[in-house]
């Protein structure tokens, strides 16, 4: 199903012979890569393709691959079966985007980019690995450099959530080979213009740079107990020792039952984003733990 189409008076001439194995040829071939005017005026240089249940695009998880490959259940994608298939890079980021009090909405593998060059038959086809709906103050952590797991875990900042901006996100592991290539790199900066000028964000994190173990760790602790059973009764019982200020998290523990069931509960809310718990640091039972202002779109409970 075509969900947008990206128009403008530019057209991204194509390669106009495969990617030669010659470095001068290559040199040759991406110097045609530039914008050419577009026959007309008017056309479509790209369309994005989703599915038609709003889930990801791709499974990935196929019988077939001979690497490591997974489903990660988020309770922020309505509780859907988001594929990875790496598991040091975008397992991790679905992860942390879990954990992230900034971080609305996720969805892996959201829609396929056929970007139509001349000269080229065949569209250029991207993938992109990750689609997320953030506060505008999260992209601007991100493109003020701060790494991607730190730019999760900070505290939100009471944004209205109908205020979000859509982030597209490209993990790329140390060991890929493609972001040497330059027909691929100049692929990433096609899609980037195409995002652009249908007001998306898009991004390219390193794994070693933007994912930090230590990060990665405090987010699993919550996040390992997103599915934990929340009740009404449970959200009432939070906010009435919340209402009138933030709390050390012991105290909300113990207005949940106390015990594990209690910091089970406590963690599956921050998720649900009812509470905003404080990961800049290990979880415990100091950490500062608030209601957040303005989240309009919590993950509801069933009774």
């Amino acid at each position: 199903m075509i969900t947008a189409i990206a128009t403008q008076s530019t057209w991204y001439a194509g390669l106009t012979k495969p990617l030669a194995k010659i470095a001068a040829k290559v040199t040759k071939a991406l110097a045609k890569l530039k914008p050419t005017r577009n026959p007309g005026g008017k056309g479509p240089i790209a369309r994005l393709l989703t599915s038609r249940d709003g889930g990801p695009v791709r499974r990935i998880v196929n019988g077939r691959q001979t690497k490591y490959t997974g489903f990660f259940v988020s309770v922020k994608a309505d509780f859907a079966q988001m594929p990875w298939e790496s598991r040091h890079g975008e397992k991790p980021a679905l992860v942390l985007s879990e954990a992230s009090g900034r971080v609305v909405s996720l969805l892996a593998q959201p829609h396929r980019l056929e970007i139509f060059v001349k000269e080229q038959r065949a569209p250029l086809v991207y993938f992109p690995d990750l689609q997320l709906k953030v506060h505008p103050s999260f992209l601007a952590d991100l493109r003020a450099g701060i790494p991607f797991s730190t730019a999760t875990l900070a505290p939100s900042q009471d944004e209205p959530d109908d205020r979000l901006v859509t982030l597209i996100i490209e993990i790329k592991d140390d060991r890929d080979r493609r972001q040497n290539q330059p027909r691929y790199k100049k692929k990433l900066e096609l899609a980037k213009e195409v995002y652009r000028s249908i007001g998306i964000e898009f991004l390219v994190i390193q794994r070693a740079e933007d994912i930090f173990a230590g990060d990665v760790r405090i987010a699993s602790s919550v996040v390992s107990w997103r599915h934990t059973a929340v009740s009404q009764m449970d959200v009432w019982a939070a906010e009435k020792v919340l209402r009138p200020s933030e709390k050390a998290a012991a105290e909300v523990v113990a207005a949940l039952g106390d015990g594990p069931v209690g910091w089970a509960k406590l963690r599956a809310l921050h998720v649900r984003r009812f509470v905003d718990m404080d990961l800049t640091d290990a979880v415990s039972p100091t950490s500062s733990v608030r209601l957040p202002v303005h989240n309009s779109r919590k993950i509801g409970v069933r009774y």
